[in-house]
């Protein structure tokens, strides 16, 4: 089955999954899961687990916009579904984002800025919300829009590392989140991040996989700019 963009929106806490769809309960955006057979770092894992955090923020801290393709995996535990999607996720500072998707074609969420619309093509309509409602500074992939700080917002201890990745599970110091568990992947020698998993209590998941990432590569404004598609409406989403 095919993963829809409601379904990232549902992960960001934003929006119902879909029309009589299951929500996802709390507000957040990815964070990130790995393969498993990882070997342990030696040392004090508390004190790696918070370089790498620095590492990472560091990365993108200095990084002014971001493009990278990207598959995503959504599976309601509840329901015993699972759906698939793939295509290409823009983010440029301050607080901008496109994830357009290939599959399902003609799908995508949209970020100008100030507001965050999302589009399926079925539905024939766009369904818009201010930016502040849906990302808090302490969500996952909230400091990719300049907006979050993950040492500042989460505490993290590292799972396990190899050459290949490093993988952090995420805790949120505010309480109240709906989240049981967040895995960050993050490439050991770039610090890029390369898979999310996010889950809530009741099991259902959420994973990101990026690949082919490339930074300050000078994204034009206009792809952040909504072009509604003919025919189809803006429907305003709370206050």
């Amino acid at each position: 089955m095919e993963t829809t963009a409601s379904d990232v929106v549902a992960a960001a806490g934003a929006f119902p999954a879909s029309r009589g769809g299951p929500g996802f309960p709390g507000r957040m955006a990815a964070a990130l899961c790995v393969a498993a057979l990882l070997l342990p770092l030696q040392g004090p894992r508390a004190q790696q687990a918070a370089e790498i955090v620095r590492e990472v923020q560091r990365r993108y801290d200095g990084t002014r916009d971001y493009s990278a393709d990207f598959r995503q995996t959504t599976e309601y535990h509840t329901l015993n579904r699972r759906i698939e999607g793939k295509g290409r996720v823009y983010f440029s500072k301050p607080a901008k984002m496109l994830w357009r998707y290939e599959k399902p074609a003609g799908q995508f969420v949209l970020s100008d800025g100030r507001h965050l619309y999302f589009y399926q093509p079925a539905e024939r309509q766009v369904i818009k919300t201010a930016l502040g409602s849906v990302f808090r500074s302490d969500l996952p992939l909230s400091f990719l829009l300049g907006v979050g700080d993950l040492d500042r917002d989460f505490r993290a201890e590292l799972k396990a590392s190899t050459a290949d990745a490093h993988v952090l599970k995420l805790f949120p110091r505010k309480a109240n989140t709906g989240v049981s568990e967040i895995q960050l992947s993050v490439d050991p020698d770039s610090h890029d991040i390369r898979q999310v998993l996010i889950e809530d209590a009741a099991g259902n998941g959420w994973t990101f996989r990026f690949d082919n990432v490339r930074h300050g590569v000078g994204l034009d404004p206009a792809l952040f700019e909504l072009s509604t598609p003919q025919g189809v409406d803006i429907v305003e989403f709370g206050s």
